[in-house]
């Protein structure tokens, strides 16, 4: 890809101006929707289901890529490519059968990702990465806005990059978690294609977000 991705999620937004939030998003260039689904299991929050993805889907063409941080994620593939999204992204930590969730993501016609921790090894996940479109890196624990990015995570991103080119594959390299305009350039160059912003995108004025991103 020739440019960076920036997929601003959308919990970090506000939700009593949603439309708004979305009109910001769509504002920035080569942008998509990330969508941030918790469940309270696999990870201490809960945040929201498809009925708000479906209504999110009303108010944007942008690319919706969600982010299944819950246990089962097998259960949630139906629900959400039927509204439709274009990426269901799951977590590795939470399934002894990825082939199979992987699968029935694709047989839904949606593209499917893969995701691991900030301390969840490279290796449980590569004999799958020549199956996904997307490796998912979060930068901070799951489930928290806020938190501060792992600088052990560029070693990470790196690693994948070399894995990438190693195996001539062809995965997008997502990151998230703690990327704000301190960072932002760091982790590009180090090899995201996919840069997830939180409280930095929602919290500052477009000016300032653009400024970060065009320093890429």
């Amino acid at each position: 890809m020739s440019r960076t991705v920036i997929a601003p999620s959308i919990l970090a937004g506000d939700f009593s101006k949603l439309d708004e939030e979305i009109r910001k998003v769509e504002m920035v260039e080569n942008s998509w929707l990330h969508l941030d689904i918790m469940d309270g299991n696999f990870v201490p929050n809960i945040s929201f289901g498809p009925c708000v993805v479906k209504g999110i889907r009303r108010l944007t063409e942008r690319f919706l890529d969600v982010h299944l941080m819950v246990n089962h994620p097998e259960l949630l593939v139906k629900p959400f490519a039927g509204i439709p999204v274009e990426l269901i992204t799951f977590h590795i930590e939470e399934t002894t059968f990825p082939l199979r969730i992987i699968q029935k993501i694709k047989n839904s016609g949606t593209k499917v990702g893969i995701s691991l921790n900030p301390f969840t090894h490279l290796d449980t996940v590569a004999s799958v990465l020549s199956l996904v479109d997307l490796l998912l890196i979060m930068s901070v624990e799951p489930g928290f806005a806020g938190q501060k990015f792992i600088d052990s995570s560029l070693e990470k991103i790196k690693k994948a990059k070399e894995i990438r080119k190693k195996m001539n594959l062809g995965f997008l390299i997502e990151v998230d978690g703690g990327i704000n305009d301190s960072n932002l350039k760091i982790v590009t160059e180090a090899g995201a294609d996919v840069v997830v912003l939180g409280s930095f995108f929602f919290e500052n004025d477009l000016k300032k977000v653009k400024e970060a991103i065009e320093s890429i």
